[in-house]
């Protein structure tokens, strides 16, 4: 069983008074990952990465084609529990903490609350930001708030990962560390 899978999937935003407007953001994608497998999707900007993310996220609906993920044929709400997301560009309420926010995504996944408080522990020292843990959000630096998100992404213990520019903003040495992290 492939982890990810597309067959021609294809997504065009319409603009329904011109349709000349219309954009084909993703044409005919078919793609197999393997469980276990640590995947990049490169290109330049406009190539459909992310709408292709989103799709196999259930946020936007492909104009044609097939995806699946881990079997189940999408879109499929169930399987969103076996996944983690960190988007591009994520924000979190800048009242909350650390800690506060991983609660609330821990909730939002099902888990129980002493799960979420010994598995927010556990992340936040694994990806080095444990000390900031009660600090709100706000004052967290860009590369503190990319490894919250990706904390938060691994909060479920998903298995399937989606990362988008998960480096971005984080220093050289924090790059290498989240890498590892992946690895």
């Amino acid at each position: 069983m492939h982890a990810i899978s597309s067959e021609s999937l294809t997504k065009v935003y319409s603009d329904f008074v011109n349709k000349k407007l219309s954009v084909t953001a993703l044409s005919d994608f078919t793609i197999n990952v393997e469980q276990g497998e640590i995947f990049a999707l490169l290109g330049p900007n406009g190539a459909g990465k992310t709408t292709f993310i989103k799709i196999l996220l259930g946020l936007v609906a492909a104009s044609s084609g097939r995806a699946s993920i881990l079997g189940a044929t999408l879109p499929n709400v169930k399987v969103r529990e076996r996944i983690g997301y960190l988007p591009e560009n994520h924000r979190y309420p800048n009242y909350l903490s650390g800690d506060q926010v991983m609660s609330l995504f821990g909730g939002l996944s099902g888990m129980k609350s002493a799960d979420v408080k010994a598995t927010t522990a556990s992340l936040l020292k694994l990806l080095g930001i444990e000390q900031w843990s009660k600090m709100k959000v706000r004052k967290y630096s860009k590369g503190m708030m990319q490894r919250l998100g990706l904390a938060q992404a691994l909060i479920n213990n998903p298995d399937v990962l989606f990362l988008d520019e998960p480096t971005a903003g984080v220093d050289p040495v924090g790059r290498k560390e989240i890498r590892e992290i992946l690895k």
